[in-house]
């Protein structure tokens, strides 16, 4: 072989190789922009997603409820009577700070009275700016004076005493029983009106129980 030869064949593996590299130059040039694209395009879609699933997440799902154990509230009546209000436990309105929900709450009127109003149920709901006391739910109620009452519902004014439910009434007594689709307890106690399908009348020597 020559040197012209071995020259020139030098020069074809030269021109090979940089055929080759030329191809892999244009071939990085094409693909590294549509790979930083692509990646652009994946992260704009994760932060997009993120952010529409976002608005589906409620505040409540990461944010715990406080629970209060054995809670009590004191109170006043307008004409001075003390009053208590218990619970096996409470939680708090987030959305309204003066609303209570309670867990078997106990109202007791007239505490340290010789015969104190007490009214019990399953479930209760306490506003503190109002002093009103929503009771569900085996709702019973006994006024000190041997008289006792069950409903499903009633709503207790602390500020006067008042208690009224606009649902089914059985109650009993000294002097017989009663039964009525409504009711309403005024002057602590001392006046029942009961209305709507009443069977018997209950005259008490404190007050009167009128049938409507």
């Amino acid at each position: 072989m020559t040197t012209l030869d071995a020259n020139r064949g030098a020069f074809k593996r030269d021109l090979r190789r940089w055929r080759r590299r030329s191809r892999r130059v244009l071939l990085a040039r094409v693909a590294l922009p549509i790979a930083m694209v692509a990646v652009l395009a994946a992260v704009g879609g994760q932060v997009a997603w993120r952010t529409f699933t976002a608005g589906d997440r409620r505040p409540a799902d990461t944010k715990a409820q406080i629970r209060m154990i054995t809670p009590r509230f004191y109170g006043q009546s307008s004409d001075g009577r003390p009053f208590v209000i218990t619970a096996r436990s409470a939680v708090r309105d987030e959305a309204d700070l003066k609303r209570v929900f309670l867990d078997a709450p106990t109202l007791t009127l007239g505490v340290g009275s010789p015969a104190p109003t007490r009214s019990t149920a399953d479930r209760g709901v306490y506003r503190e700016d109002t002093l009103k006391l929503q009771l569900f739910g085996n709702v019973r109620l006994d006024d000190g004076a041997g008289y006792r009452f069950a409903s499903n519902e009633a709503l207790v004014d602390t500020r006067n005493g008042n208690i009224t439910g606009e649902t089914t009434l059985q109650g009993e007594g000294p002097t017989g029983q009663v039964q009525s689709n409504a009711y309403s307890v005024y002057d602590k106690g001392d006046r029942i009106v009961f209305r709507g399908g009443v069977k018997t009348r209950i005259d008490r020597k404190t007050g009167q129980a009128v049938a409507e």
